[in-house]
């Protein structure tokens, strides 16, 4: 057996494997003995088949098996011996052709194409980010204490809508006419006053009774397209497509009374007492928005830190051979023009994948198993925690080692807890200064994050 590789570019080779016939010949006549013994052939008895009729039926299958496991092995092999990072597995070459008699067996030669990992240089000295901060001002506070009154509040039933009110009717569609259309649309469903953004629109529902009946656009009371889809209970493709007026009729008209600011309120969002008065509320509030905004701030910083350095590292990939080797090893056919409309998240993914490769390297990080459970037990307490389940130390112990007995979630929680890691060890590498924008602008970028 020889192998010899030559360089195509920094990233690809070529990996070229001869074999001979004393590699395979011994393994085939030992695969052939038996399929002897287990081969039915009319007029033998089981294992009883002259070898050469054996050599007739199965000699080229048992061949192109032998070595297409001898060409595995001594590819492994390649690689552990010369240390290889490669990216995917081996695939055969477009440009050098195979050779070998399959007929009479004897030599044979096979060209493979590799791609190889390129390095990964972790001096980022000159790499900078920013971290966007919120500040905590007076209108931060206010608007949280609003929201605390209005959370707390009563709900009631008014004869006339305001401009804070929510109406609740049905939405009937209505055809180019003005009539109602047959079959259309029909939902019974509410508007908030407050929200809807076109001023006319808020104007017209201002003053409505029950049993009134307004005519509208619903594009113009929905915030966007998924909420106009829940509002008329449909989907969002049909969104896209609406057009026309509806009627709604209005059934009730709901008012919010907001809460006084007072001691009740402050001993329903506090342990009762902790809140002796109104400079304590706001103080309070405070610190809790700026716990708040300082865990949004650096989640946000966080997903766009690994976008951005990944950006910034420029790391280069064996394109041609990736997008090759991601056709050949597809379990389901793919084209071109769908790898080529994938392939830069792909790519962006896997450099990432080098990048936490690269440091975990260079720390020799590793996971233990007490982080593993840590970790589940974050996970199952929070998921518990959105159904108002509490669970105690003991069923959340054993609950974490059931989860962490499955291997993909075993997987799944260590990538969490290995990204974690890489994250706070590249933060310490780079400059990052901190800007401070306002909420809106934050919600924005945290949305484009998600």
């Amino acid at each position: 057996m020889q192998i010899s590789q030559e360089p195509i570019d920094a990233l690809r080779a070529h990996v070229s494997v001869t074999l001979e016939k004393s590699d395979y010949e011994g393994r085939c006549e030992y695969s052939l003995k038996a399929y002897r013994k287990q081969a039915q052939m009319p007029g033998f008895r089981k294992g009883k088949i002259p070898m050469g009729l054996i050599r007739k039926q199965y000699g080229r299958n048992v061949l192109a098996d032998e070595l297409n496991k001898l060409l595995s092995e001594a590819l492994q092999k390649h690689v552990e011996d010369n240390k290889l990072d490669v990216l995917g597995n081996p695939i055969p070459s477009e440009t050098l052709e195979d050779s070998g008699d399959w007929n009479n067996p004897d030599s044979f030669t096979f060209h493979y194409e590799i791609g190889l990992a390129p390095e990964i240089k972790l001096d980022l000295k000159k790499a900078k980010f920013t971290r966007n901060t919120i500040p905590v001002d007076k209108k931060a506070i206010d608007n949280r204490i609003k929201d605390m009154q209005r959370q707390h509040g009563k709900v009631n039933d008014v004869e006339k809508s305001g401009d804070k009110d929510m109406l609740i009717g049905t939405f009937v569609q209505l055809d180019d006419k003005g009539e109602i259309l047959e079959g259309g649309i029909e939902s019974r469903s509410s508007i908030s006053i407050e929200f809807v953004d076109d001023k006319k629109m808020a104007k017209k529902l201002v003053g409505l009774k029950k049993n009134d009946v307004v005519v509208l656009d619903p594009h113009k009371v929905a915030k966007g397209h998924d909420d106009l889809g829940r509002m008329l209970g449909i989907t969002h493709e049909q969104v896209h497509d609406l057009k026309g007026e509806f009627k709604f009729g209005v059934e009730e008209i709901k008012s919010l009374e907001e809460h006084e600011v007072n001691q009740e309120l402050f001993d329903k969002i506090y342990p009762q007492g902790e809140v002796k008065d109104l400079k304590d509320f706001k103080s309070k509030i405070e610190k809790d928005l700026e716990d708040y905004f300082d865990r949004d701030a650096e989640w946000v910083f966080r997903r766009r830190f690994v976008v951005d350095l990944v950006e910034h590292m420029k790391i280069e990939l064996p394109d041609a051979f990736l997008k090759r080797w991601i056709m050949l090893t597809n379990e389901k056919p793919v084209t071109p023009e769908q790898i080529d409309a994938e392939f830069a998240g792909y790519a962006d993914s896997l450099r990432w994948q080098l990048v936490q490769k690269a440091v975990m390297a260079d720390l020799d990080m590793k996971v233990t198993a007490d982080e593993l459970e840590i970790e589940a037990k974050k996970f199952i307490s929070a998921q518990y925690a959105q159904y108002g389940m509490p669970m105690d130390e003991e069923t959340m112990t054993n609950v974490a080692k059931s989860m962490l007995a499955k291997d993909d979630e075993r997987r799944r929680i260590a990538d969490v807890i290995i990204e974690r890691k890489v994250v706070d060890h590249l933060k310490t590498l780079v400059t990052i200064k901190e800007k401070s924008i306002s909420y809106e602008k934050f919600s924005e970028l945290a949305a484009e994050v998600k």
